[in-house]
């Protein structure tokens, strides 16, 4: 009996040896191609990231003056498979970050040359990881805009024994408080962990169209490209970004040679596709002279991704209420969560239509018989669903062929899925 007790005591700090033992260095050098002195106040940023977005490791190297390339060293667990970046930023912003790395498990030792490149936000210029939650930052004015993913917040300055300090008009308890690479948030009273700079979120291409008359959009690397219906094709640079004072994105991109110039508005408000019904997370407005159009942009999957969804209704026959069926979705295409008794995960595929799951994959739990017939009844949801919408409340509705068949809300209290 006494050697089991030994044993289980000092199981944790075994394990814990053994963990250390498979950590793994990673290591490399950050460079970039235009010859631009870098500041002597930069700092390196290294980051592994899971496909879920949570952290795995992370560094933060001063460069105390020195100039590119600039070694790296991070140390990451023997068994994480992820994506590593890396960037350059000065001030509480990103101004050189490189392209992802995919890294696998057991993957180690030198990793190359990473080339930056330089990097121009979409209105938000600094993007914070606190916790679990990701919000962006940016300014109009005075006023600091506070993107948390669900709601996009204007904050007023206030006043601060250091740094810069925010807070909503009449809602003292909703503030940002931003000490450069660090900041401290509060939303309705909800204080966030400490809150550490990240890597942008809006980096990505940006898409975005409509019908009647048919129009598409991409914004990449710093070029618009417009497509209408029976006009040329238009290429031009992105010259300026920014806020409104109302929060919407502003971009401009203009062809002085052949004086065009073209203003996009990203309004941070649902929108479906007028033929399809496909929700996207802004409407956008794109006006070129004295013409206007209107259509959707942002990418659909990003209005799933990012939040643990607890499931309220299956089939129109309720839930049990002890039962917790939740779902989230990461961005590699795949659903995963607790199907009631189960945990569960599989692929899901968004097309320009439609919504579908493929074959799950679950645990194999031994529960009451009532949560069994919830799962069951989740499980066989899923298969039939051909898309979904958000409804004015803020609700995930997968529907399939005659009608709803799951209801579910994000929760509020940043758990996983």
């Amino acid at each position: 009996m006494i050697a089991r007790l030994i044993a289980f005591v000092f199981l944790p700090v075994l394990c814990s040896a053994a963990f250390a033992q498979d950590n793994r260095v990673l290591s490399g050098e950050v460079s970039y191609r235009e010859r631009v002195a870098l500041s002597p106040d930069a700092v390196l940023m290294v980051e592994v990231t899971a496909i879920d977005r949570s952290m795995i490791a992370q560094e933060r190297i001063p460069t105390g003056g020195r100039q590119v390339p600039i070694p790296f060293e991070i140390e990451v667990p023997g068994d994480a498979e992820g994506t590593l970046r890396a960037g350059l930023s000065t001030g509480g912003r990103v101004d050189w970050l490189g392209e992802p790395v995919e890294i696998d498990a057991g993957m180690s030792g030198d990793i190359g040359e990473l080339v930056l490149n330089r990097f121009q936000p979409m209105g938000f210029v600094s993007a914070f990881r606190c916790g679990d939650r990701m919000i962006s930052v940016g300014f109009a004015g005075d006023n600091a805009i506070l993107d948390t993913g669900s709601e996009r917040l204007i904050l007023a300055p206030s006043r601060a024994a250091s740094g810069a300090r925010y807070e909503a008009e009449g809602d003292p308890d909703t503030w940002f408080w931003n000490r450069g690479d660090s900041a401290l948030v509060s939303l309705a009273g909800e204080e966030l962990p400490e809150c550490s700079m990240t890597f942008p979120m809006d980096d990505t291409p940006y898409r975005a169209g409509g019908n009647e008359p048919f129009w598409s959009m991409t914004i990449e690397a710093g070029q618009m490209t417009l497509i209408r219906l029976g006009m040329d094709d238009l290429t031009m640079p992105v010259t300026e970004t920014g806020l409104t004072d109302a929060g919407d994105i502003l971009v401009i991109a203009t062809d002085t040679e052949r004086a065009l110039r073209a203003v996009i508005l990203r309004k941070p408000t649902l929108c479906r596709d007028s033929m399809t019904g496909m929700p996207h997370p802004e409407t956008v407005e794109l006006s070129m002279g004295d013409n206007t159009i209107m259509g959707c942009g942002g990418d659909p999957w990003s209005l799933l991704v990012g939040r643990t969804w607890v499931v309220e209704d299956i089939g129109g026959a309720g839930v049990v209420d002890a039962a917790r069926t939740t779902m989230g979705f990461d961005d590699a295409g795949r659903v995963y969560g607790s199907g009631s008794c189960n945990r569960y995960n599989g692929p899901a595929t968004l097309t320009g239509e439609t919504l579908s799951f493929g074959a799950l994959a679950s645990t194999s739990m031994a529960c009451t018989d009532a949560l069994m017939t919830q799962e069951r009844r989740f499980f066989d949801a899923l298969a039939e669903v051909s898309r979904f919408d958000i409804d004015e409340t803020g609700a995930l509705i997968l529907h399939g062929p005659g009608g709803p068949l799951v209801t579910a809300r994000a929760a509020t209290d940043g758990s996983a899925p």
